[in-house]
């Protein structure tokens, strides 16, 4: 059995640029210093480890990353019973739960409370439903012989394996592709090296098809469908906002800004070699 691998949540994570997209009445609610803004996420089997807390970042500033808060008082509720995050000391303004006695479910009705500065932030998610019959068409993905310079490519559903699942209520999904190689011999390419993990767009497909414009290395990959709850879904669809119509971006969270969700995951695994 593998080792579990740590999957960095790089999908779809808005640092904090909601302030871009307000009106000009969102934009003057918005600039309050004192908001919060939560990017909390949950994960059905895995540690509580992706609660995050920082400042707001004012429209028109100079910085790119906001100010995190270090100490504020956060706490998730799970079946009436309450657990203390903690600060994470190797990420800035990360919380977590650090023993075992914290489990996250399928189904499992969760609350945030976040106390800072006299303020009171609030904020609820459901965690979804596990992916149902998640089945990948081969475990082998056959990779054809490219020499860097070479533009030719060759046929698509031959070097290609699909993974498929039920999704009957068009529910959001995304995939997590990773080598678990301990040394992966990564593949050679014209734009040189990549890094050996890939995140898909969530989309409301029963499929994705795997080929070899998507692994960078040859060997084992861990394969990880997550199914996205509804709010998740909302600010995904709400992303893209047209210019002649601006409105205040989604969140729920209460008294702050930003999204408190949860998903639930299966996973596959499949072999990347050379033809």
């Amino acid at each position: 059995m593998k080792n579990k691998i740590n999957i960095i949540r790089l999908l779809l994570v808005f640092p904090l640029t909601y302030l871009s997209f307000g009106c000009e009445d969102s934009i003057t609610t918005a600039v309050n210093k004192n908001l919060v803004v939560v990017q909390g996420f949950l994960y059905a089997d895995e540690q509580v480890k992706d609660i995050s807390l920082s400042e707001v970042l004012p429209l028109g500033s100079l910085d790119t990353i906001a100010t995190p808060i270090l100490d504020a008082e956060v706490i998730l509720s799970n079946n009436n019973n309450k657990y203390l995050l903690i600060a994470d000391e190797t990420r800035p303004g990360f919380y977590l739960y650090p023993d075992s006695d914290l489990e996250i479910k399928s189904g499992d009705e969760l609350s945030l409370e976040v106390n800072y500065n006299e303020q009171n932030i609030t904020a609820k998610t459901t965690v979804p439903p596990k992916p149902q019959n998640v089945m990948l068409e081969s475990d082998t993905l056959l990779l054809p012989s490219l020499t860097i310079g070479i533009r030719e490519i060759p046929d698509l559903d031959f070097y290609s394996t699909t993974l498929i699942w039920d999704n009957f209520d068009e529910s959001y999904y995304y995939v997590v592709i990773e080598n678990i190689e301990e040394n992966p011999e990564p593949i050679e390419t014209p734009i040189g090296k990549l890094p050996p993990k890939f995140i898909s767009a969530p989309s409301i497909s029963n499929e994705y098809k795997v080929s070899f414009r998507t692994v960078t290395h040859y060997g084992e990959h861990l394969m990880i469908l997550y199914r996205v709850n509804q709010e998740y879904a909302d600010l995904y669809e709400s992303r893209d906002q047209d210019s002649r119509n601006l409105n205040e971006p989604l969140t729920n969270i209460e008294n702050g800004l930003g999204v408190f969700s949860a998903f639930a995951s299966d996973s596959v695994y499949f072999n990347a070699v050379k033809e």
